[in-house]
């Protein structure tokens, strides 16, 4: 299979966080097709867990769904920002905490067919806690809870947020090994 070729690119929206446009595909067999696609930044999302195994969530509102979400501390990496620096500073301000032993979790994917968006997930170990210091748009609950907890509300389906159910497995399975 061959990839795909732009052949055109109606900008729709840029906005403060993603870019909108209409993207015109040749594919391998000469047909084309017009499919809308947003550009983000990325992102990088951390698991950070305790000496007891407890790991740090966040609850905000996400107006995607209209409601509150319990999530990782996550956040947009920031013009020309490397992933793991992103996620050492939305781990500081959103729950004030600090990690002296950082882990790769690798990358979530949320939605390929119209996002650029990739996720870095990283998992966080040897903690120091301090205080929170959110951005202005930013009103969080803290809440720490065991890891297999965490991991039994996203396998009974209460909590649903893609990044965080696959970096809380993926956590789950690196500090088993």
């Amino acid at each position: 299979m061959l990839k795909p070729k732009v052949v055109a690119s109606l900008p729709v929206h840029i906005g403060r966080v993603i870019q909108v446009s209409t993207e015109r595909l040749r594919y391998a067999n000469g047909r084309e097709y017009d499919i809308d696609f947003a550009r983000h930044p990325g992102a990088a999302a951390v698991v950070a867990v305790d000496g007891n195994g407890r790991v740090c969530v966040v609850r905000q509102y996400r107006h995607g769904v209209e409601d509150f979400l319990w999530e990782i501390p996550a956040g947009k990496l920031d013009a020309g920002e490397p992933p793991e620096v992103c996620a050492v500073r939305e781990l500081r301000e959103e729950t004030g905490v600090e990690a002296a032993r950082w882990t790769s979790l690798g990358l979530y994917i949320p939605a390929p067919g119209i996002f650029t968006e990739v996720i870095h997930l990283y998992l966080a170990r040897d903690l120091h806690i301090g205080a929170a210091s959110p951005d202005a748009d930013e009103e969080l609950e803290i809440k720490w809870l065991a890891l297999d907890e965490a991991m039994g509300l996203v396998l009974r389906g209460e909590w649903n947020d893609g990044k965080t159910a696959m970096a809380l497995l993926r956590a789950q399975n690196q500090l088993k090994m």
